[in-house]
């Protein structure tokens, strides 16, 4: 097979995706939690694509191993955020944190009953190039934060704050590849 560089190309729709193009949306709003969320649309700077990992298992038949599909693994969701001055978002995740489990009580909110009253929804949406919408959609169902790290602080620099929080979810779907989808 010979190398031809315009075969490539024409396979490269639209000139491939870009990882810059994107956006994060949150809705989280049946919390309660004070605090502006509409922000995060803005201040979410990186987040990935979850990955989608079926472990093998394994079943001994005659003195043979045979691979056959086992569980579905449990993944997390890292964000990216820029911090602002008012730390909204930070203060956002560290409400919803403690009202989950209490820091002085380790108790969860009184009305935290149903899963559906302390998760939310996360979407994640890779854009076009040509501005005209999504190419692709992931929604995380029943999504909560589990992990809202430390922020470096020292005179030496002089750069916007980021932090990274890492969120729970029971499952994700996609419409574009139908995974997830009832059935």
């Amino acid at each position: 097979m010979s190398f031809k560089i315009d075969t490539f190309v024409s396979h490269l729709k639209s000139g491939g995706a870009l990882g810059s193009l994107f956006e994060c949306e949150l809705d989280a709003a049946g919390q309660g939690i004070s605090g502006d969320i509409a922000k995060w649309h803005f201040m979410c700077k990186g987040v990935a694509f979850p990955a989608s990992t079926i472990t093998a298992a394994t079943v001994t038949y005659m003195g043979r191993a045979l691979s056959i599909p086992g569980g579905r693994e449990v993944a997390q969701i890292t964000t990216s955020i820029y911090n602002d001055e008012g730390m909204e978002i930070r203060n956002y995740v560290e409400s919803w944190m403690e009202r989950l489990n209490s820091q002085k009580t380790n108790k969860r909110d009184s009305t935290f009953i149903k899963i559906l009253d302390y998760t939310g929804e996360m979407k994640i949406r890779q854009l076009k190039k040509d501005g005209t919408g999504k190419s692709k959609e992931y929604v995380f169902h029943n999504v909560w934060p589990s992990t809202c790290p430390e922020i470096a602080m020292s005179w030496e620099t002089n750069e916007i704050q980021k932090f990274d929080v890492i969120w729970e979810y029971n499952y994700w779907s996609s419409t574009e590849s139908g995974a997830g989808a009832a059935g």
